[in-house]
C-alpha cells in the first residue's frame, strides 16, 4: 500500500537536513547520504551481535567429541571423559557441534592459522585476505573489534599470531583497559577513570550537532506524525529516541545503533589489570610488556572475557573477536592444573591406543588417560567461555531485545581452533588409527536472533585419512553460513561453495 504522504514529507525533510549537515563537516557525498538514510530507517529488532574466539592448539578428541544419540538434537556434550565441552552441556539447546569440516589451503599444522578464518588456500603471509568476523562488520557496516591475550610474541606479529585479517594481518588489541575506554567513551560511571578524550566519532558528532540545531523542528516532525498507523510512525520512536539522546547526553556507537546502556558496566577484572599495567617499563624487544608476560596471561584473558561480555550486552561493540595466545605459545598450565608446557608438552602428547584395527570406531579406543594434561588445559578455556561470557550472556535480559529474550537469543559465537587432534596437527577430519573419529573444533553458540537452529551434533560420516581432502566440506561454508545468518547476505568467503542449510532457519 503506498506511503502516507505526511510520512515521505517527514522523512524527506530530516533526510536533507542530516545530509547537509555531514556534508558541512566534511562527510564525502556517498557516506553522508548513507547516514542521512539511516536517520530515518525502521526498526529491525535487537541488533544481532558475533563473538569469536580462538583456542590454540586443538584438541583430544577422547577428551572432547559428544556422545550421539538417534538424531542431531540427541547428544551429550558432559560424557566423554574429562568433556571438554561439558561446560556448555547446561546451555546446550544454544549449541552447535560441528563435524566433518576441513581448513584448506597449502599452509599445514600451526602455520595454516595464516588461513584458516579466510578461506585463503596460500600458505604466504603477505597477500590480502579478509578473516570472516571482518567480513561479517563490514557487511553491517561497523567495524570489528579485535582483542588479544598474549596473541603474539613479546616483538611483534609473526606468522603464529596472524589469525585476523583485513587485507593485511591485524594485532589484536593488548590492553583491556585501552578496549574498556573506547568502548564505553560516552558512558559515565562503573568506577572507572575519565577516559582520554580521543577522536571524535564523525557520525555522533553529526548526529549530537544536527539535533542541537533541530530540537524545534523534531518537535514539528514529530507532530506531523501524530495519527499515522503504527507501522508508520517507526520514524516517530526514532525522534523520540534520538530527542531523548539529546537530552541525556550519552552518546551512541553510530547510526542506526544505541548503546543498551545507560552508565559504563563495572569491569573489575580490568581495573586491576589497568592497576597492574600501570608503568611497566617496555624495553626495546617489547620482552618486558606486561601484556606478554606469561605470568599475566590468565588475567589478561579473563578481563578480555568480562569486557566482550559486557561490550555485547550494552552493544558497544557488534562483532568482537578474542586471540588467547599465538599459534605455538608455550605457556605453562599449572595455574589450570596442568603442569607443561601447553604447546611441546601438552598438545604433543601422543594418545595410547587400545583398540584395534578393525574397532567399532568410537574415542574410547584411546586411553583417556594419556592425555588428561591436555585435556585440563582445553578444559580451561571452555570454562572461562562459559564462565564468564555464556553464562551472562544466557542470564542477561537483552536490554534492546523483546520481552522475555536473552542477550545469547541475539548473539552467535564461534568457538575454533586452527587444528583438529592437537599430536597430529590435523586440518581435515577422519578416522584416526585405531578407528578413533576426529574432527576440527568448531563451534556455534547462540540464536543468532533465531538465524541459527541450535541444539544440533552435526556428525558427518568420516573416512579413512585419504579420503577427507574430498569428502570434509570447507569450514568456509560454515563462515559463509553465519554471515548469512548475521543478515549479511552477500558476503563473499573464498572455497565455500554452500550454506550449511541445516542450521539456517
Amino acid at each position: 500500500m503506498p506511503l502516507n504522504p505526511r510520512l515521505v514529507r517527514a522523512k524527506s525533510i530530516l533526510e536533507r537536513r542530516v545530509f547537509l549537515k555531514a556534508l558541512g563537516l566534511g562527510m564525502a557525498a556517498p557516506l553522508a547520504f548513507k547516514l542521512a538514510r539511516t536517520a530515518t530507517a525502521q526498526s529491525v529488532g535487537a541488533p544481532k551481535r558475533f563473538f569469536l574466539m580462538f583456542m590454540p592448539h586443538g584438541i583430544p578428541p577422547e577428551h572432547y567429541n559428544p556422545r550421539a544419540g538417534s538424531s542431531p538434537t540427541d547428544f551429550r556434550l558432559n560424557d566423554t571423559n574429562l568433556s571438554i565441552l561439558g561446560p556448555l552441556e547446561q546451555y546446550k539447546q544454544y549449541v552447535n557441534v560441528y563435524e566433518g569440516f576441513q581448513y584448506t589451503g597449502k599452509a599445514e599444522t600451526h602455520d595454516g592459522i595464516v588461513n584458516c578464518l579466510t578461506g585463503y588456500s596460500g600458505a604466504d603471509t603477505t597477500s590480502a585476505r579478509t578473516s570472516i568476523e571482518t567480513v561479517i562488520a563490514k557487511g553491517l557496516g561497523t567495524k570489528a573489534t579485535i582483542l588479544g591475550a598474549c596473541s603474539h610474541l613479546p616483538y611483534g606479529l609473526d606468522k603464529n599470531g596472524m589469525l585476523f585479517w583485513d587485507g593485511k594481518a591485524i594485532d589484536p588489541e593488548k590492553n583491556p583497559a585501552k578496549a574498556a575506554d573506547s568502548l564505553f567513551a560516552n558512558l559515565g560511571g562503573g568506577g572507572a577513570p575519565a577516559p582520554t578524550p580521543g577522536p571524535a566519532n564523525a557520525e555522533v558528532e553529526i548526529r549530537n550537532e544536527l539535533l542541537k540545531l533541530n530540537i524545534g523542528e523534531i518537535e514539528s516532525l514529530k507532530s506531523e506524525l501524530n495519527g499515522l498507523t503504527s507501522e508508520q510512525t517507526k520514524l516517530d520512536s526514532h525522534l523520540t529516541a534520538v530527542q531523548a539522546l539529546l537530552s541525556g547526553g550519552s552518546g551512541g556507537p553510530g547510526p542506526g545503533q544505541q548503546l543498551s546502556c545507560t552508565a559504563r558496566p563495572t569491569l573489575p577484572t580490568v581495573e586491576k589489570v589497568r592497576a597492574e599495567s600501570a608503568g611497566q617499563v617496555v624495553d626495546s624487544s617489547g620482552g618486558n610488556d606486561y601484556f606478554y608476560q606469561e605470568k599475566n596471561f590468565p588475567l589478561i584473558f579473563e578481563a578480555q572475557l568480562e569486557l566482550i561480555a559486557q561490550a555485547l550486552i550494552c552493544n558497544a561493540s557488534q562483532v568482537m573477536a578474542l586471540m588467547p595466545m599465538y599459534a605455538t605459545c608455550d605457556f605453562d598450565f599449572g595455574f589450570a592444573k596442568a603442569p607443561g608446557s601447553h604447546h611441546n608438552t601438552l598438545s604433543h602428547t601422543t594418545a595410547s591406543g587400545k583398540g584395534q584395527w578393525d574397532s567399532p570406531v568410537s574415542v574410547d579406543n584411546y586411553d583417556p588417560m594419556t592425555r588428561q594434561g591436555f585435556a585440563k588445559a582445553q578444559l580451561w578455556f571452555s570454562e572461562m567461555l562459559v564462565n564468564k561470557v555464556v553464562k551472562l550472556l544466557a542470564e542477561t535480559d537483552d536490554p534492546a531485545g523483546d520481552p522475555g529474550s536473552k542477550v545469547l537469543d541475539n548473539t552467535l559465537i564461534y568457538w575454533m581452533s586452527e587444528i583438529g587432534d592437537g599430536a597430529n596437527h590435523t586440518r581435515t577430519s577422519y578416522i584416526e588409527y585405531p578407528q578413533v573419529p576426529q574432527s576440527l573444533p568448531l563451534v556455534t553458540i547462540g540464536k543468532c536472533g533465531g538465524a541459527i537452529k541450535s541444539g544440533q551434533y552435526l556428525a558427518a560420516q568420516l573416512g579413512k585419512p585419504e579420503e577427507a581432502a574430498n569428502a570434509n566440506r570447507p569450514a568456509a561454508d560454515l563462515y559463509l553460513t553465519m554471515a548469512q545468518a548475521m543478515g549479511v547476505a552477500n558476503a563473499s568467503i573464498p572455497g565455500a561453495s554452500k550454506v550449511v542449510s541445516e542450521v539456517l532457519s
